[in-house]
């Protein structure tokens, strides 16, 4: 009985883990949709660049196409901004 209730905890966490890391990706892809579209770009090939290789990767396409801004500074206010946000409402 005690395996059982063992594997039912490691379950559980496995769950969790993944449940937590689906809404992580989520709130990137809605930070990462929302920078793009104030600085004018193409929101599909961020988000196409992020599903394929990583947030690094989507930056790095944004920065090629937003001279003079720094966009992992602009992407990491507006997720502060965004969990703020969203802590605001629970």
């Amino acid at each position: 009985m005690g395996f059982e209730m063992r594997d039912s905890f490691v379950h559980r966490e496995e769950c969790k883990a993944a449940w937590e890391s689906e809404v992580e990706f989520a709130e990137m892809a809605r930070v990462l949709k929302t920078l793009a579209a104030e600085l004018g770009q193409d929101t599909d090939a961020a988000l196409g660049e992020l599903a394929a290789h990583g947030l690094g990767a989507a930056l790095g396409i944004m920065g090629g196409q937003a001279e003079g801004s720094d966009i992992e500074a602009d992407y990491l206010r507006r997720r502060a901004m965004a969990r703020v946000a969203a802590s605001r409402l629970q």
